[in-house]
Protein backbone atom coordinates (compact mmCIF):
# COMPACT_ATOMS: atom_id res chain seq x y z
CA UNK A 1 0.00 0.00 0.00
CA UNK A 2 1.17 3.84 -1.14
CA UNK A 3 0.73 6.10 2.13
CA UNK A 4 1.55 9.43 2.86
CA UNK A 5 1.15 9.14 6.47
CA UNK A 6 4.21 8.63 9.08
CA UNK A 7 6.91 9.62 6.62
CA UNK A 8 10.78 11.29 7.30
CA UNK A 9 10.04 14.76 5.37
CA UNK A 10 13.09 17.40 5.32
CA UNK A 11 12.30 21.17 4.59
CA UNK A 12 15.34 23.20 3.05
CA UNK A 13 14.57 26.76 3.46
CA UNK A 14 13.07 28.84 5.40
CA UNK A 15 10.80 30.85 3.31
CA UNK A 16 12.50 34.14 3.80
CA UNK A 17 12.37 33.81 7.48
CA UNK A 18 8.97 32.83 7.84
CA UNK A 19 9.87 29.10 8.70
CA UNK A 20 11.94 28.31 12.19
CA UNK A 21 15.03 26.00 10.96
CA UNK A 22 17.48 24.31 12.81
CA UNK A 23 15.05 21.86 14.68
CA UNK A 24 13.46 18.36 14.69
CA UNK A 25 9.70 18.64 14.83
CA UNK A 26 7.54 15.06 15.14
CA UNK A 27 3.93 15.80 13.92
CA UNK A 28 1.50 13.37 15.74
CA UNK A 29 -2.27 12.57 16.50
CA UNK A 30 -4.81 10.70 15.92
CA UNK A 31 -3.70 7.10 13.67
CA UNK A 32 -1.07 7.56 11.65
CA UNK A 33 -0.82 11.30 11.86
CA UNK A 34 -1.96 14.29 10.21
CA UNK A 35 -2.07 14.10 6.15
CA UNK A 36 1.00 15.28 4.19
CA UNK A 37 -1.34 17.66 3.07
CA UNK A 38 -1.42 19.70 5.56
CA UNK A 39 2.14 20.38 5.71
CA UNK A 40 1.80 21.12 2.48
CA UNK A 41 -1.07 24.01 3.33
CA UNK A 42 1.08 25.67 5.41
CA UNK A 43 4.08 25.87 2.94
CA UNK A 44 2.03 27.33 0.39
CA UNK A 45 0.48 29.94 3.04
CA UNK A 46 4.14 30.86 4.03
CA UNK A 47 5.22 31.40 0.78
CA UNK A 48 2.23 33.74 0.34
CA UNK A 49 -0.45 31.39 -1.46
CA UNK A 50 -3.05 31.02 1.08
CA UNK A 51 -4.72 27.81 0.34
CA UNK A 52 -8.13 26.53 2.03
CA UNK A 53 -7.82 22.61 1.40
CA UNK A 54 -5.99 20.12 -0.82
CA UNK A 55 -6.75 16.56 -1.43
CA UNK A 56 -7.60 14.94 1.71
CA UNK A 57 -6.23 17.60 4.12
CA UNK A 58 -7.78 18.35 7.34
CA UNK A 59 -6.25 22.08 8.24
CA UNK A 60 -2.45 23.79 7.79
CA UNK A 61 0.25 22.20 10.27
CA UNK A 62 0.76 25.15 12.37
CA UNK A 63 4.55 23.48 13.96
CA UNK A 64 6.26 25.88 11.34
CA UNK A 65 5.46 28.87 13.29
CA UNK A 66 8.72 31.47 14.09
Amino acid sequence: MHSQRNLPIIVAGGAAGRVKGGRFVRVTGDGDGPPLTNLHLALLDKIGVPTEKMGDSTGKLNRLEV
